[in-house]
């Protein structure tokens, strides 16, 4: 990115850098460049690397309670009649 001091690959990061864009690292939303300096960084920070880690199992973990459980067919039925029993019931009024 133009402008953007991180994109000179060879730019070494500081703390305060690399974990500013923690997410954008986890979720894989950088340039190759600024993800490689961020690893390099990682690499070498025994301050800044079990910040991500703790951040990336976080992150896994919010994932996985989210994942959304299938409802038995009776309990989505009766969900579907009572949305449908809603809807006729407002359209009537």
């Amino acid at each position: 990115m133009p402008g953007d001091p991180l994109s000179d690959d060879l730019h070494d990061l500081d703390c305060d850098e690399a974990l500013e864009r923690v997410y954008e690292f986890l979720d894989g939303e950088l340039t190759e460049s600024v993800e490689r300096a961020i690893r390099r960084h990682l690499a070498a920070c025994t301050r800044c690397m079990p910040k991500f880690e703790h951040e990336r199992v976080f992150l896994e973990f919010i994932a996985q309670r989210a994942r959304l459980e299938h409802a038995p067919p009776a309990l989505r039925r009766r969900i579907l009649r009572e949305l449908v029993d809603e809807a006729t019931r407002r359209a009537s009024e």
